[in-house]
């Protein structure tokens, strides 16, 4: 019998991505509605280009 013994089974699975907005306002509104959709936020709000942004996190099920 093999066992399946990979790093990847190991490791959870995590999505990073960066949601940006050119004001406070509408990027408020948008952490919030990913966060409802289960992403956290996993930095803090900083300049990003002409707006402002901050890294979200989705950590998947294996």
């Amino acid at each position: 019998m093999v066992t399946n013994l990979s790093w990847k089974n190991t490791h959870p699975k995590t999505l990073r991505k960066i949601v940006y907005a050119l004001n406070e306002t509408t990027l408020n509104q948008l952490i919030e509605d990913h966060e409802d959709r289960g992403w956290s936020q996993a930095s803090e709000i900083k300049e990003h280009g002409y707006g402002i942004a901050c890294l979200m996190e989705f950590k998947r099920k294996v």
